[in-house]
């Protein structure tokens, strides 16, 4: 069994962290919008070798002799960093700015140019708590949809249904989908996946996604999010119910991945106007007859329902797996018996 968030008035945490050290530009209990820069660091640009034995035609003990740096040493463009003396002295020179990083049986090499990296909140929210040298924590409280998978993109814009698009007729206009985020209540064709993503949305909800597609939503520049993973399959309704709520009102996807700590679900928000609970989290739930929960497992995927009863003794299901059984009853009183492992608790 999993959890996953869908529900109102849901506290929110994410680790904004560069993957290596570097400056933090916010302070902790600061309120932050999505976009503003957390954190940042310089790297180089690239990192050169010079061999040079092969450049001198001479040995590795020999080419130590000939080198005019040491670790550590600042280069500008031009600068000698080896001489072979004789009739007709030969020089090396530095092919660019840049710092002498490693010295090694004649080999020289550069950390050439600089890099900014940065990164940025993905929602708006409060600063937490800071993360040494890294980034932040951030929080907020509001509306919460928990995602399967996200192609590692954040966004905000006005969250639009796709299906209210095309009873307009008459073809649907880049200016009305670009910089917003756009639902599918069931799985986009490919066709309409390709016209969705050239009028340049913010983001993308869908149900479920085609393996087909995956390509196409990691290289895009819009943020993609997949609610029950992959396959074609409409949206369940507990994951729908909250989203019809958020029409028209300004969304973000929140789906980049964290450089650390441990792997988090991609996330639809909508924030709520009062502040975040910096201190006092929800006690966690557990399984009990009465709860809602959504299936998983063909052919139930998405099916949502109450938990009816927890048998004590396990079941051995078609497929032959044995575990846990819960008995769940879904829409028209359908009484279905699954595995524990097939099965999310809706926390909301």
């Amino acid at each position: 069994m999993r959890r996953v968030i869908i529900g109102h008035n849901q506290t929110i945490t994410r680790q904004v962290c560069l993957p290596v050290l570097g400056n933090i530009k916010v302070r902790a209990g600061e309120h932050v919008d999505f976009g503003d820069l957390i954190a940042e660091t310089t790297l180089p640009a690239r990192f050169e070798m010079i061999d040079i034995p092969n450049h001198f035609n001479v040995s590795p003990e020999e080419a130590d002799t000939m080198i005019k740096r040491l670790v550590g040493d600042v280069i500008a463009k031009g600068d000698v960093l080896a001489q072979k003396d004789g009739f007709i002295t030969q020089l090396f020179r530095s092919p660019g700015d840049g710092k002498l990083v490693s010295l090694r049986e004649g080999r020289i090499t550069l950390a050439l140019g600089q890099e900014k990296m940065q990164v940025f909140a993905p929602m708006p929210g409060m600063v937490a708590e800071l993360i040494d040298g890294r980034g932040a924590v951030i929080t907020l409280t509001g509306s919460v949809v928990e995602s399967s998978w996200g192609n590692g993109k954040s966004a905000q814009g006005e969250l639009i249904f796709w299906g209210e698009l095309e009873k307009k007729g008459l073809g649907i206009a880049s200016a009305l989908v670009k910089d917003k985020i756009i639902v599918f209540k069931k799985a986009a064709t490919a066709g309409q996946l390709r016209r969705v993503l050239r009028l340049k949305p913010a983001g993308l909800i869908l149900p479920s996604i085609n393996p087909e597609q995956l390509k196409s939503t990691r290289e895009s520049d819009v943020a993609v999010l997949s609610l029950l993973g992959f396959g074609e399959l409409r949206m369940d309704v507990a994951s729908l119910e909250l989203i019809e709520s958020m029409s028209g009102q300004t969304v973000y996807i929140v789906a980049q991945e964290n450089t650390v700590g441990p792997k988090e679900n991609p996330l639809l928000i909508l924030p709520k106007e009062k502040k975040a609970d910096l201190g006092l989290y929800k006690e966690e739930i557990k399984l009990a007859p009465g709860l809602r929960v959504r299936l998983r497992g063909e052919p139930y995927t998405g099916m949502v329902g109450i938990v009816k009863g927890l048998p004590s003794e396990e079941m051995v299901f078609a497929s032959g797996l044995q575990s846990p059984s819960v008995v769940v009853i879904c829409e028209g009183d359908q009484m279905i018996n699954a595995s524990i492992h097939n099965i999310d608790l809706i926390q909301s």
